[in-house]
């Protein structure tokens, strides 16, 4: 197998030396800290990616090829039909073929290099390490699978994914229903901090392990990189971090980011589709895709119509075509690359405004002082006439927007008075105190708030003075659900049961009747809340948060039935209902297994899955993850961070858990930028060098 990957190498790189220097990995510094956390060193921004592609393997190999087969259509060779979805959506939207056409004219000559960079750095990992290739036919990696992985999961995170998913259901009415991954992101002023300095809170929900957990890391080059952050298997830049001038959190937004058109077809020819009643022919595409069965790779072959609406998705229930502008930009990994260089407001607004990335909220502060939030993303430019309720008439060519909305046009707060921006995923109506709110409108805007934008925009309005540190921790690490927002209306139903009206559930009611709806590890009624919850949400086969904004508030009937399955759970299990928290959701992974505070929806997410059937243990699988905590100062920047596992997805790996304690604890380590205390505090100095030759 070595030799088979050392040809396919060879040849990988004599194709890349015709444009770009090999790169030297005895110049590159990888510098890892007791934790394991790796800093890349070098001369050049390619260099510094090679030594990232490098370090992130040694920790995470796996899950950064997955992401790249996906990229190449080939993740159900892996996976099986676990990777199916990616591989199809990669060809539905013709994300394979778009990117390799406009490669060359889109992407800038300097970012070129440092995807060169990164990929010679994983390709050489993948021939020193042969034993941990996945698929060895699939090599040499290329910048193109690079940019191909970039579109095809932000394609599927901006509202393509979940389409494909409520089509597929028969369920288009919650198309535009959030996912389950949150965040929280707050700035705070100088002019409200103690100690005169901007504040920032990255805190970005995701799976805490797997292809789409944060990977820390932070990069030093002499032209001028110079972050730490996180990202994403097979990223090649931070994603949310901070530099020595500025940072920024992202968290997700749920505008309405593309269209669904109920398409018709001709009786009897299914060939031919109606707009403005005429009949029009379909194109028609062959999607070719691999299934692993067992230890058999079997192909699929699927035809699929395409309207000039977009590639057309058909179930029993109707067809149904897509229209996204997200998969029609390729440069969000360049987009991103500027703002990890920019050095000031100026050119961090430069970078945000190649209006490439197709949704986030960004939240951002710097040493001079300025804070800023945005609501972005390409949001189609809709007719203010006409009705846009899911899905669209297919067949009325007025629906076909042909423009997305101008980045001007989108909610902004630059230094409001207030002195904070936040956003918890909730609208971006409120993303400040009252009076310094963005004012306007547009078709597709998220209007729905959720409990944790509800809490902290409480917490952030009644301070009427300056924050102390301990307050923006202590807002950060929340566990309460508000008493008047959305989660008590929507679930008042089952805080008013009537104990005389349900004897059998008399003890049940009369606990969440005196729980404080805080999920602190301790609490007896979280425990019942959380079952609770878990039992409803898959009653609706949807994410928890679609419990907090659906119009219909929870009914009597459904609160009284998820409460008597609750209460036989914790019999059944404990042999009791006031089971504490740390006790029923625990923190689990290798060897290290504890208690776990926190819920869904509130500001220490904690999202939970059932993990032993036997015993009742329901273990932490997403939310609150890596998190960083910024003070910047002109003289001095402060920087905290934590990860919920550790640096490593390696069980053998030291660093596989050694941050778990910590995470739960609510305590951080503090990460230095500059480089001589990088290597100073360096336990591990070396290259990305095979050490065992």
């Amino acid at each position: 197998m070595k030799k088979i990957l050392l040809a396919l190498l060879l040849i990988s790189n004599q194709c890349l030396a015709q444009t770009f220097d090999q790169i030297k990995p005895e110049l590159i510094i990888i510098a890892r800290d007791t934790f394991g956390i790796p800093s890349i060193i070098a001369k050049t921004d390619a260099e510094v990616a090679y030594g990232l592609a490098w370090a992130h393997a040694e920790d995470d190999f796996q899950h950064i090829q997955h992401n790249l087969l996906a990229a190449r259509g080939r993740l159900g060779e892996v996976l099986g039909k676990d990777g199916l979805l990616f591989d199809f959506a990669l060809q539905f939207f013709g994300i394979d073929t778009f990117v390799k056409n406009r490669f060359e004219a889109d992407i800038s000559y300097d970012f070129k290099k440092v995807l060169n960079g990164y990929v010679q750095g994983l390709n050489a990992y993948a021939y020193e390490h042969p034993k941990e290739v996945l698929l060895p036919n699939a090599l040499p990696f290329t910048e193109v699978d690079v940019i191909s992985g970039y579109v095809l999961t932000l394609t599927l995170m901006s509202g393509a994914g979940m389409t494909l998913k409520s089509i597929k259901e028969n369920r288009i009415e919650d198309f535009f229903a959030p996912n389950d991954q949150g965040s929280n992101a707050i700035a705070i002023a100088p002019s409200r901090t103690i100690d005169d300095k901007a504040w920032l809170l990255i805190n970005s929900h995701q799976p805490i392990e797997g292809r789409f957990a944060w990977y820390e890391t932070t990069v030093h080059s002499d032209e001028g990189w110079n972050i730490t952050g996180g990202l994403f298997p097979g990223g090649t830049t931070i994603f949310v971090g901070s530099n020595q001038h500025l940072g920024w959190a992202h968290t997700n937004n749920f505008h309405n980011f593309g269209d669904v058109y109920q398409i018709k077809t001709k009786k009897g020819n299914k060939k031919k589709y109606l707009l403005d009643d005429e009949w029009h022919h379909f194109q028609f595409k062959t999607i070719r895709l691999k299934i692993k069965l067992g230890k058999l790779i079997l192909p699929i072959k699927k035809k699929t119509p395409v309207s000039i609406h977009g590639p057309v998705f058909k179930t029993k229930h109707g067809w149904y075509a897509l229209k996204f502008p997200s998969h029609n930009d390729l440069r969000s990994a360049e987009q991103w690359y500027r703002m990890n260089k920019s050095n000031n407001f100026e050119e961090f607004e430069n970078a945000i405004n190649m209006h490439a990335l197709p949704m986030f909220n960004i939240i951002y502060a710097d040493i001079d002082g300025n804070i800023f939030f945005q609501s972005g993303g390409k949001i189609p430019n809709r007719d203010t006439t006409l009705s846009w309720k899911q899905p669209l008439n297919g067949s009325n060519s007025r629906y076909l927007w042909k423009e997305i909305l101008p980045i001007s046009k989108m909610p902004s707060i630059l230094n409001p008075e207030c002195g904070y921006v936040f956003n918890a995923n909730q609208t971006p109506l409120h993303a400040s105190g009252e009076s310094c709110n963005w004012k306007g409108n547009f078709i597709g805007m998220q209007l729905f708030d959720y409990n944790r934008g509800e809490r902290i925009s409480q917490l952030l309005s009644k301070k009427n003075d300056r924050f102390e540190w301990t307050d923006f921790l202590s807002i950060k690490f929340d566990k309460q659900y508000s008493t008047d927002g959305s989660y008590a209306k929507n679930f008042n139903s089952a805080f008013s049961l009537d104990e005389k009206k349900f004897p059998k559930l008399a003890d049940a009611i009369q606990l969440l009747k005196k729980w404080d709806k805080n999920g602190t590890s301790s609490s007896n009624g979280a425990s019942l809340a959380m079952v609770f919850h878990d039992i409803l949400m898959k009653k609706s086969k949807g994410p928890f948060a679609l419990l907090m904004i659906q119009k219909q508030s929870l009914s009597e009937k459904d609160a009284v039935w998820a409460l008597s399955k609750s209460k036989r759970f914790l019999i059944k299990h404990y042999r009791r209902l006031d089971v504490p928290l740390g006790e029923i959701q625990r923190h689990i992974r290798g060897n290290i297994n504890i208690p776990a505070n926190g819920l869904r929806e509130v500001c220490r997410a904690a999202d939970s899955k059932l993990y032993d059937k036997r015993k009742g243990i329901y273990r932490i699988t997403s939310g609150d993850g890596y998190i960083q905590m910024t003070k910047f100062g002109q003289n001095n920047i402060e920087i905290y961070a934590i990860n919920a596992y550790g640096a490593s997805a390696k069980p053998e790996s030291s660093h596989y858990t050694d941050q778990m304690k910590m995470f739960q604890e609510e305590k951080f380590r503090k990460v230095y930028l500059d480089k001589d205390s990088i290597l100073k505090k360096a336990v591990q100095i070396y290259h990305p060098i095979n050490l065992k030759n």
